[in-house]
């Protein structure tokens, strides 16, 4: 069987050569063999996960706006090799894709960005056929940014995957008050007022939960309950990385 590589050109073999180096992709390199088939990555970037070597027939990459749109969007973006999409669509609902229609599911630092993510983790499992894969790496918000925050609770977690898109969107300013005090650290209330009204006016992509492998594991287990898939693998972070890894995968029936 040939291997049929999306992009595979310089630039990305280059982006590849530099990813293996990392503590990161160490552990991602060592669950990424559950991966097989046809898939898509959501939201790659600048640091699509190596699939050379894997027996993956077909991978499409997924963004909620082209790399021109997402450079002007994100300026620290503006000079790095970023993946060009091939579907746009928003991640956390596939409109594009039809149901059962995907063997995998790659989405690296993209879940808390989700206002809902047992709701998001829930659509992926409805794309992906039975016995399908989501491989998902998580920043751990103690070795990145989100440091100062605290951590989303998973009764939070819960509740919100019982509020209506509406409902999540009230609560969206809240989220944005609390990143742009403790994330960009504005000095007063008013500027923290301001900042996170502009951010939230222009839909700036923030991290709206923050998680360890602790509390992600115990919104897993709640999930479980309610959705079709088992825990395949996980790995946790480990010194010199900033992220930890679950795989999840749909179940036979």
């Amino acid at each position: 069987m040939q291997f049929i590589i999306h992009q595979l050109n310089k630039n990305l073999r280059a982006v590849f050569r530099h990813l293996k180096k990392s503590p990161s992709n160490t552990m991602r390199n060592a669950l990424k063999l559950h991966l097989s088939g046809d898939g898509i990555e959501i939201g790659a970037l600048h640091e699509p996960l190596d699939i050379s070597g894997l027996p993956i027939s077909s991978i499409r990459y997924v963004d909620r706006m082209s790399s021109t749109d997402l450079r002007e969007r994100y300026p620290e973006l503006k000079y790095r090799f970023l993946v060009s999409p091939d579907v746009i669509d928003d991640g956390e609902k596939l409109t594009t894709f039809h149901d059962a229609s995907l063997d995998f599911i790659i989405a690296n630092h993209m879940i808390e960005h989700s206002r809902n993510p047992i709701g998001t983790i829930r659509t992926w499992l409805t794309k992906l056929r039975p016995c399908g894969i989501i491989f998902m790496a998580i920043p751990d918000m103690r070795v990145t940014f989100d440091k100062d925050r605290p951590i989303t609770t998973v009764e939070h977690l819960c509740n919100d995957d019982e509020l209506s898109i509406e409902q999540l969107l009230t609560n969206d300013y809240e989220h944005y008050r609390e990143y742009t005090e403790l994330v960009i650290k504005e000095a007063s209330p008013l500027q923290i007022d301001n900042h996170a009204k502009q951010l939230m006016e222009s839909n700036y992509s923030i991290h709206y939960h923050t998680f360890t492998s602790s509390n992600f594991l115990q919104m897993l287990n709640y999930a479980q309950k309610k959705l079709p898939f088992a825990i395949r693998a996980f790995t946790d972070n480990v010194k010199g990385s900033n992220e930890f890894i679950f795989v999840l995968g749909k179940n036979h029936k």
